[in-house]
């Protein structure tokens, strides 16, 4: 476990410097806002470009370690929900949000810092998968879920799905794909420039976390919060070494970058979803549960899974 701090601190140290920034206002919290737009509008979609168009596109999907990836996830999801329902009689839309929680990963703001120090260049086809997974399949699945009355589940998918067409980060991955696959390569000046724009994503990207930590109520954390960051932080990690370790003839290292991924806490903008069921509260609570808490168990699983 020792093996694995030096990896992981420095990314732990600038989630660290986001929540003392606006913690102690010499970052004032208005700032959050538009400085999570540029990441999320400009950084973090340069950043998935620039990931994806340097790998072959053989490379960037591999349809194993999808199905196993989005398998284990979805099975975490039901797991959760019937948590949700069976013991804190929670209705379905509720429980819906309580499962995304545990299934759901930060894959681009902190999935791809942390899969980068740990297994290099392979976590740019780690991060393009589980960005499909998520963003094709486990939202789409759970806003089918929450939806409590007016439009059906079956609209509310379908919805989701084309609410992807106006996605930055999915609109990115789709161009770098196709022009990986098309065998052309940008201009080396306009490369570059992209390049540029991408060294930013991760490091701003860990910033935002912290300070959005910081602008969170600081409410005590018990019962579901605390069940929802161990699904995520133990559950989802557990299914996906699981579910990975089943694929045959798996790379080792992409077994290991998935679990990294899963292992890492839920999205941060997780709260705004339990928005949806009236559970903002909760579900910030357990995000800061979850992020205080990744600090011990991320280490541990790396040093559990990782190769040798």
């Amino acid at each position: 476990m020792l093996a694995v701090l030096p990896t992981v601190l420095p990314l732990f140290a600038l989630i660290a410097a986001g929540f003392a920034g606006t913690r102690t206002g010499y970052v004032p919290p208005a700032l959050i806002a538009p400085v999570t737009a540029y990441a999320i509008r400009v950084a973090m979609p340069a950043m998935v470009f620039d990931a994806v168009t340097s790998v072959p596109v053989t490379e960037a999907l591999n349809p194993g370690f999808m199905a196993a990836y989005a398998g284990a996830s979805l099975a975490v999801l039901a797991a959760g929900m019937a948590v949700g329902r069976a013991v804190f009689a929670l209705p379905r839309p509720q429980a819906a949000i309580m499962a995304m929680g545990m299934a759901c990963s930060n894959s681009g703001f902190m999935g791809y810092p942390v899969a980068l120090g740990v297994v290099g260049p392979a976590a740019a086809p780690l991060l393009a998968q589980c960005m499909l997974v998520e963003n094709v399949l486990m939202f789409p699945v759970v806003l089918a879920l929450t939806e409590a009355g007016g439009r059906s589940p079956l609209r509310s998918a379908l919805a989701a799905l084309a609410g992807l067409a106006r996605n930055p980060m999915i609109l990115a991955l789709a161009a770098a794909l196709a022009l990986s696959a098309s065998g052309l390569a940008l201009p080396a000046p306009l490369a570059e420039a992209v390049a540029m724009l991408a060294r930013t994503g991760p490091t701003i990207a860990l910033l935002i976390i912290g300070a959005t930590i910081a602008a969170l109520p600081l409410a005590g954390v018990y019962g579901m919060a605390g069940t929802i960051a161990a699904g995520k932080l133990v559950l989802h990690p557990a299914a996906v070494l699981a579910a990975l370790s089943l694929v045959p003839g798996l790379d080792p290292v992409l077994l290991h970058g998935g679990v990294v991924f899963a292992a890492v806490p839920m999205l941060s903008i997780y709260p705004i979803f339990g928005e949806r069921a009236g559970l903002r509260l909760l579900a910030a609570a357990a995000l800061l549960a979850a992020t205080i808490g990744s600090f011990a168990t991320l280490p541990a699983v790396l040093a559990l899974t990782g190769p040798g």
